[in-house]
């Protein structure tokens, strides 16, 4: 395979010249990062395989329930087709690629319900709060919805192997996706952080004590400190982890196969925060028992 890589050329439709050394380190190199975010995928979800027993067998199924388990295998399946996309020899790379951006849109959708149901349960279903974050759910739907349209696949020069194409610089289609999931996940950290510290403010009015309430959880009882501090662990990874992607779509001359990279590794990471709301199994317990009374 690394012979062949060293040969071919990486993108028909790249305009700058690039040596076949250069490509196939590029190539390697994404290769590298979508194996290492599959594996991370992989490592947690063995990790939290007792609080996936207890919520798949013990608890009561609810929509929430068939949220998660969407959000957590479709993250598997997207991890997995893009390590098949850029690793094995395939004979349609185009198709493949089809399949991988309806598994990414169903992700990103899934992982987007499920802090959806999580605002909308700490705001006790209020109707307001509800409306205005379906319609910023609906902008995360129909921004992944341009995936399809913003990149495809082609085979490695002469070889069977895949690698991305048509991905450019100032991509309107990617950045829509990429800046309705910012948006999203900046509304849902603000309004939780606003709500659980001015619901347990506990009569402390003085404006240093409340930004440490906002920012820090002090003066919170513990499960709400909890809650929290897992909302803004969520926001800055998120955060992080899409502004990368957004700003690599904007960034001139950044190699076809970089401006990719990281997409997947920032599906996977966010859908761990997200389904991970809380590491310990007795709070995350309590915290999904809140979400099936509320929705």
């Amino acid at each position: 395979m690394s012979n062949l890589l060293n040969i071919a050329l990486l993108n028909a439709s790249q305009t700058t010249e690039v040596s076949p050394q250069d490509q196939a380190f590029q190539k390697s190199i994404t290769e590298y990062v979508a194996v290492g975010g599959l594996s991370v995928m992989i490592w947690d979800i063995l990790t939290h395989l007792k609080a996936d027993y207890w919520l798949i067998l013990r608890q009561r199924k609810n929509f929430p329930t068939w949220i998660y388990l969407l959000s957590r295998w479709s993250t598997l399946l997207y991890g997995l087709v893009g390590v098949v996309f850029l690793t094995t020899p395939v004979k349609d790379c185009v198709a493949l690629i089809r399949v991988a951006c309806i598994v990414y849109h169903i992700t990103l959708s899934s992982t987007a319900l499920l802090f959806f149901l999580r605002v909308r349960a700490i705001f006790h279903r209020s109707l307001r709060i509800t409306v205005i974050f379906f319609i910023l759910w609906l902008t995360v739907v129909g921004g992944s919805l341009t995936a399809v349209v913003s990149v495809s696949g082609t085979h490695f020069g002469n070889t069977a192997y895949c690698v991305y194409a048509n991905v450019k610089p100032y991509n309107i289609n990617t950045a829509s996706g990429n800046s309705a999931v910012v948006l999203f996940d900046t509304c849902v950290f603000i309004a939780i952080t606003w709500r659980l510290s001015t619901t347990h403010r506990m009569g402390k009015k003085d404006t240093f004590q409340g930004w440490k309430a906002n920012l820090f959880g002090t003066y919170l009882p513990a499960f709400t400190k909890a809650l929290l501090q897992d909302g803004q662990k969520y926001y800055m990874v998120a955060m992080v982890s899409n502004l990368l992607v957004l700003v690599l779509e904007f960034v001139p001359g950044v190699p076809v196969p970089y401006r990719q990279m990281f997409l997947a590794p920032a599906v996977q990471v966010t859908n761990i925060m997200a389904c991970r709301g809380t590491p310990n199994h007795n709070i995350r317990r309590r915290e999904w028992e809140s979400w099936l009374k509320c929705c």
